[in-house]
């Protein structure tokens, strides 16, 4: 009787006609379809924790380069968006997203990636080039494979100032019965040399998202893998959080100007009339956590004491004004001596109503930051490019807090009114 009931389920499942795979793969891109072009109507943020692995030793080639001490970490937040089929990013609460290449924004060293909120998906899913593969069916799901040769492909790798379309695999898994996708991932290989890379990999997962009066199928969290040709190994690990829609009044940036952030919105007047040099003490007005804070986040600090100049009866800063900026560095390193470095830039302060261009340098740690083996000097056009007052805490605990109320003394660097 089991035996016969067992047959009879066995049987049914076997009459059931074989899904054709090219008609799954047209249905699937069908289905992503509407989605992929509603995607410039929404942002998010995306946080992307950087971990660096070392070796002792250079490899002798790629397939050697296997990294296993984690050296340092640093974390990055931006808020991005898609505008004609590439991604746009901007600073968190920034007015205006920035049209320049991700990698101008986010300067100097550590690994970063354009693709993983809409790109990718681009490429894959509305490129006519990409082959595919049915390669198995679970219960939980519908895997392929797919090639996008170098012809087809918008993966492109820099070389020196120079960007180089490549080649690239991958596999993605979708439900079976709504063929909604679960998750992507894409490998490169064969890198050329002048990149330093072997090989990425990267992983998305994705998820639907009610916003407004409607769903969306975003990315939820992803990784990146990059193997270098010294050894090293560099891990991104990227979640995408705190999606809305992309309002209308929402601008694109063109120019390489200002930060952009969203603070109140007050009238602008002139630089104040300071002097380079004059001593100002600043209190954060929130705590800088390192288990969550991130380069891009806004941070503010009150000013302690008048800021004055030599032969002036009336403090050209009075006590209790506001300055605003953003944190530009959160990195841990841990070898071969374990400390934090928190850099901060100021280039807005506000006083009765009016928000003025600031700017002001603290340089107590550089010297102890370059003598621990962090580099902190100016990287470029991006939030490094501000002002900057490095911290450094040396110390072998897994989590460092400036607590709300942390004074340190900067200096202003501001030039007088001719």
């Amino acid at each position: 009787m089991r035996f016969a009931i067992a047959f009879l389920m066995l049987a049914g499942l076997h009459s059931q006609p074989m899904r054709d795979p090219a008609q799954l793969v047209g249905a699937i891109r069908a289905k992503l379809r509407p989605m992929t072009q509603r995607l410039a109507n929404y942002a998010c943020i995306e946080t992307i924790d950087r971990n660096y692995y070392r070796n002792q030793d250079e490899p002798a080639s790629c397939k050697a380069a296997t990294a296993t001490k984690l050296q340092s970490t640093d974390r990055i937040r931006l808020e991005v968006t898609v505008s004609q089929g590439s991604e746009l990013h901007s600073w968190p609460g920034a007015t205006r997203f920035d049209t320049r290449s991700l990698d101008e924004i986010v300067t100097g060293g550590g690994p970063i990636s354009a693709g993983a909120f809409a790109t990718y998906l681009l490429d894959v899913f509305d490129n006519s080039g990409v082959t595919f593969h049915f390669t198995g069916e679970s219960p939980a799901a519908l895997e392929f494979s797919f090639h996008v040769p170098i012809e087809a492909s918008h993966y492109h790798v820099k070389v020196g100032t120079a960007w180089h379309a490549t080649e690239y695999d991958g596999e993605f898994w979708v439900d079976p019965q709504s063929l909604e996708l679960q998750r992507l991932s894409i490998r490169t290989e064969a890198l050329p040399e002048a990149t330093s890379m072997c090989e990425t990999a990267t992983a998305l997962e994705y998820h639907r998202v009610h916003i407004g009066d409607g769903d969306i199928l975003l990315p939820s969290r992803g990784t990146l893998h990059i193997w270098m040709r010294n050894g090293r190994q560099d891990t991104n690990a990227i979640a995408f959080s705190d999606c809305r829609e992309y309002q209308a009044e929402s601008q694109l940036r063109f120019d390489a100007e200002g930060d952009g952030a969203a603070t109140a919105r007050l009238p602008v007047r002139s630089p104040l009339a300071t002097t380079i040099g004059l001593p100002i003490v600043l209190a954060l007005e929130s705590a800088v956590d390192t288990d969550s804070a991130a380069a891009g986040d806004p941070i503010s600090a009150k000013v302690v004491k008048p800021v004055s100049r030599a032969g002036y009866a009336n403090p050209v800063i009075p006590a209790g004004a506001t300055v605003r900026g953003r944190i530009t560095r959160v990195e841990h390193h841990l070898l071969p001596t374990p400390f934090f470095l928190v850099s901060i830039s100021f280039n807005r302060l506000e006083l009765t109503g009016i928000s003025s261009p600031f700017a002001a340098r603290l340089d107590r740690d550089d010297e102890l930051a370059k003598q621990l083996g962090a580099n902190v000097a100016p990287r470029g056009r991006g939030l490094e490019s501000w002002d900057v007052g490095n911290f450094v805490f040396v110390t072998g605990k897994k989590r460092y807090v400036m607590p709300a109320g942390y004074e340190s003394q900067w200096f202003t660097l501001a030039t007088p009114p001719r």
